[in-house]
This record gives C-alpha cells, sequence and structure tokens, in this order.
C-alpha cells in the first residue's frame, strides 16, 4: 500500500512560539523542558512537532541540541528590531519554499490556499468554506502531483496550521467577529516584506537585476498573492518602497511608466534582509 502524499500543515508551531524559541536559542541554551513550558507544550511536541517544522524553514539546524541557521539569525535580528515584521517574515519564508524546492510540499499547500483565499477577497471562514477550500487543494493536488485525490493527504486542521501564519500578518488579513472569522486582502504591506517579493519574482523569472520588469497582469497577480495584497494597494506599496529605498537616493529600488508599456518595477541587485532592516 501506498503512503499518502502529505500536504498537511500541523497547528503547533505558532508566531508566537516561534518567537519564544528564536529569543531563546539567540540568546542562552535552555533545558528543553523549560522551553517547553515557555511555549506551553509538551517537551515531545515541541522535539517532534515544532522543532522538525523549523527544520524544514532552515530556521533552526539538525544539530543536537539545535541552534539557529543563519535564517533563523535573521529571523531572531527581525524578531528583535522590528517584532511586527515576523509575521510577514516567515509568512513569505513557507510559502516560497516550494518555488526553488520542489520537495517542500507543504510549502505548495501553503502557497496554494494563500491562493484561493486571495481569489475570493472577501469571506467568512466558515466550515463549508474551509472544507471547499480543502478540496481546491486536493484537486490542484491531483493535477500538479499526478496522484488520485485519495492518495492526498490534506484535511480542515490543515487549513488550520495555514491561519495560524495568517493571523500574524500586519496589517491583518484575518479578523474575528464573535466566534466567526472573516479573510479579506489588506491594502499595504511594509517595504522589506514587498521588495523581497520582488526579489522573488526576478530569481523566479531569472530577470537580471537592473533591468525593468514590466507589471503585466500575471506579474502583478502574482505579487499580490503573495503578499495577500488588494491590486488597489500596489500604488501605495510601490510609493512607500520607492521612499524607503529610492535608487535616486542611493538605494536600490525604483518604478516609474513608460508609455505603451505601462508600469515597471526595478530592484538593482538582490536585497540583504540586514539591508532592510
Amino acid at each position: 500500500m501506498n503512503k499518502k502524499l502529505t500536504l498537511h500543515l500541523q497547528q503547533n508551531t505558532t508566531l508566537e512560539r516561534a518567537a519564544i524559541i528564536l529569543e531563546n536559542f539567540s540568546i542562552q541554551k535552555t533545558d528543553i523542558y523549560q522551553l517547553a513550558a515557555l511555549c506551553q507544550l509538551g517537551a515531545t511536541v515541541l522535539q517532534k512537532n515544532v522543532f522538525p517544522f523549523l527544520r524544514n524553514l532552515s530556521i533552526i539546524d539538525k544539530k543536537n541540541p539545535s541552534g539557529l541557521t543563519p535564517l533563523g539569525k535573521i529571523a531572531a535580528d527581525i524578531q528583535q528590531s522590528n517584532p511586527s515584521l515576523l509575521g510577514d517574515f516567515l509568512h513569505l519564508v513557507i510559502y516560497q519554499l516550494h518555488l526553488f524546492d520542489a520537495d517542500k510540499r507543504f510549502s505548495w499547500a501553503y502557497a496554494t490556499v494563500v491562493q484561493q483565499l486571495w481569489l475570493r477577497k472577501e469571506v467568512l471562514l466558515s466550515p463549508a468554506e474551509r472544507k471547499s477550500i480543502v478540496g481546491e487543494v486536493i484537486e490542484k493536488a491531483t493535477v500538479n502531483f499526478e496522484l488520485p485525490a485519495s492518495e492526498i493527504a490534506f484535511s480542515e486542521s490543515s487549513i488550520t496550521g495555514v491561519l495560524n501564519w495568517l493571523h500574524s500578518l500586519s496589517p491583518c488579513v484575518i479578523k474575528s467577529e464573535g466566534k466567526s472569522e472573516y479573510f479579506s486582502r489588506r491594502y499595504f504591506c511594509a517595504a522589506p516584506i514587498f521588495l523581497m517579493v520582488v526579489d522573488t519574482i526576478y530569481k523566479q523569472r531569472q530577470r537580471t537585476y537592473g533591468t525593468k520588469i514590466f507589471l503585466r497582469e500575471d506579474i502583478k497577480d502574482a505579487i499580490c498573492q503573495m503578499l495577500l495584497l488588494d491590486s488597489s494597494g500596489l500604488d501605495g506599496t510601490l510609493d512607500n518602497a520607492k521612499c524607503t529605498y529610492d535608487y535616486d537616493q542611493g538605494g536600490f529600488f525604483d518604478y516609474g511608466y513608460e508609455g505603451g508599456y505601462g508600469q515597471w518595477i526595478m530592484l538593482t541587485k538582490s536585497p540583504e534582509w540586514t539591508q532592510l532592516i
């Protein structure tokens, strides 16, 4: 009997717990039981669920005892200097993994849920809606991985694993009203996060830095989906990114319009996170 293709995102790793682990690993080595208590989890859950997930994100290494990877150290720096960006940073890490490593199938599932929510624009996350999204992910997975639906493991609890991270975005995209939750696109995104998405577009499409990328519909949608941004908020986000990293002032980002071709964006280099924060 073939083992099912697992696209599940476990629910135990949250922004709050990731922040505790980052802070702890960056300053000291705490006893695993103390760290588990800080995370309000059992030590076994921490070791068998949370740590493996953070290793999959390349946030902590595979050594025993574990430590922070170079990416993990960047995350710890963000947590210390600009904690409101940490949720968006980790969202991008999870979303983008599959773009450069096809084996990171949970990342593919995460990105697919994000895309399906973005297409809905605004929606009540009712049990029926979650079930509908599960069906859409499985349907797309059957095509993408060339497997029958019966061999794909993805459920409503997997959706909860995705929403854990979407709850952490700022500005928010998940709002609560009583016992109900709503998704709605946001209308602004912080400049460092936006620039890293633009950098992803350069890498994905193998564009040369310093050349313009015209915002055709497919590119605009790819950027907005990754950011969960409404297209009407793109101009304000572009303005803010230019003010922050203006090429004309010695920075590495620019945008503008060219007659007959439309709006364009430009990065002169692949920025390091340390340069953005």
